[in-house]
């Protein structure tokens, strides 16, 4: 399996610097051209299918990227970005960071997710090559299962910025 892992476009609340996590999201004019670009980047990868987040702000990314090539496409909650609880929807700044809210996912959870993620590429597409597109936390997470890094390498792994794309080994 070969993973193409890619992030989606920019969209309104990451420049308004909200905490998104599980809200829909939507891209901005420089994310719908950034999702464009990522589908230029990818047109000589001989790609299989799709999977992606379900999450609007990534639905969006996928169909600017790659819809005209008419890919399978899974769409799953399982690759949504983590889940910061009662801080949904909340601007970073206003947030006492070093209190993270107890209904928020932890980092534990989300890379034991991310670990999920992983074995249903692995089960599902275990010859294919594989676009999936996600998001940032949670792609990082994804990112280091794929090459078997514990959670504590997490840190060494770049985030992906915005319709960024790598090309993992599966």
């Amino acid at each position: 399996m070969t993973v193409y892992l890619a992030r989606h476009g920019q969209t309104e609340e990451n420049l308004a610097r909200i905490f998104q996590g599980q809200l829909p999201g939507r891209l901005t004019e420089l994310g719908r051209e950034q999702a464009v670009e990522l589908g230029r980047r990818l047109e000589a990868v001989p790609l299989e299918a799709v999977v992606s987040s379900d999450l609007q702000r990534v639905t969006d990314t996928v169909r600017l990227a790659v819809g005209q090539r008419h890919l399978p496409w899974k769409q799953s909650s399982l690759f949504r970005e983590i889940d910061w609880g009662s801080w949904t929807g909340r601007k970073i700044d206003e947030v006492d960071r070093s209190a993270v809210p107890a209904d928020a996912e932890t980092p534990r959870q989300l890379y034991e997710r991310a670990g999920r993620c992983v074995e249903y590429l692995r089960r599902h597409y275990p010859d294919a090559t594989v676009l999936v597109v996600s998001h940032g936390l949670v792609g990082r997470s994804i990112e280091a299962q794929l090459r078997g890094l514990p959670m504590d390498a997490l840190r060494s792994i770049p985030f992906l910025q915005n319709a960024e794309v790598r090309c993992l080994p599966g």
